[in-house]
């Protein structure tokens, strides 16, 4: 995998998101619009995010063997991790922050500051527009690194977050504005649209969580691919029992443990060479890998 098409896709990503963040903050200003200072709240998390995205991404180049010995591929998890917690930090502030409109408006309308419809559907349009292209750019990038790049795919999972809400925050006003029955509520319509698109959308970033815990505690998740690496061992060995193969991936790094008996004596020399050989076959499926083989008597059968 090249670490230079990543840092690239996200160094071009973040001028965007810096952009949008800047864009949301100001027409919040203007506006009053709750969802339109989230919009910017988020873009802004995006942005210092890529910072350090970028960093973790040098560090990987640049890891010193001897200092980290499997690498640092790690961080990429653990940075997915936390960038999964804010995100959902910032949606249930959110929500809070829009129920707490909602009692408002029900004990005193008049406290409700008035929006700009205008002004919404503005920020709406241009931050679905540079969220969409956003996305392209990651999802391009990407694609260019055989879709490799956890980072480049949380990235672009945020950017496609962020466009449906945009896109659906501006419908909804629009929808308050118009439709008779909705009219009475078009005060709160602002905090009612954050909640039921911060329920809606809560789901990526809960699952993106889930996942890298599950990754950081090594927990077996990757069945099929080790169903597969086995009948491959098998295949070109037939005469290799295997009893467990474990597949664990950070990041763009791919640990596997292969744990097999072989019938017969072997010299130290001889278990190096078959060791090297199914190396080798790994290899030709899986990328960027650190393989662990030992050899075993043990009862249990993969």
């Amino acid at each position: 995998m090249d670490l230079s098409i990543e840092q690239k896709a996200l160094k071009r990503g973040n001028i965007l998101n810096l952009l949008m963040a800047i864009i949301g903050i100001i027409l919040f200003i203007f506006s009053k619009s709750k969802a339109v200072l989230i919009d910017g709240l988020f873009s802004f998390i995006q942005f210092i995010s890529v910072i350090i995205a970028i960093k973790i991404s040098k560090d990987i180049e640049t890891s010193s063997r001897k200092k980290y010995p499997l690498g640092q591929y790690s961080k990429e998890t653990l940075y997915v991790l936390f960038k999964s917690i804010l995100i959902i930090i910032l949606l249930v502030s959110s929500i809070f922050s829009s129920m707490m409109t909602i009692s408002t408006f029900i004990s005193d309308p008049n406290l409700i500051p008035k929006v700009d419809l205008n002004l919404i559907i503005t920020n709406g349009a241009l931050m679905t527009l540079l969220c969409f292209a956003l996305y392209l750019i990651y999802k391009h990038y990407n694609k260019k690194n055989e879709n490799c790049s956890e980072v480049l795919k949380s990235e672009a999972i945020g950017a496609s977050i962020d466009a449906i809400l945009s896109l659906g925050a501006s419908i909804a006003f629009i929808l308050f504005n118009v439709i008779p029955f909705l009219k009475p509520l078009f005060p709160i319509s602002d905090a009612i649209i954050v909640i039921i698109l911060t329920i809606f959308f809560a789901y990526q970033p809960i699952q993106l969580l889930k996942n890298q815990i599950n990754i950081l505690t090594y927990k077996r998740i990757h069945y099929k691919s080790e169903q597969e690496l086995m009948l491959l061992i098998e295949h070109n060995y037939p005469e290799i029992r295997i009893y467990d193969i474990f597949i664990s991936k950070l990041g763009k790094f791919t640990e596997i443990y292969i744990t097999l008996s072989l019938n017969g004596r072997f010299s130290i020399d001889e278990l190096d060479e078959i060791r090297q050989e199914l190396k080798k076959i790994v290899n030709s499926r899986i990328t960027n890998t650190q393989i662990f083989i030992t050899f075993s008597n043990a009862l249990k059968k993969f």
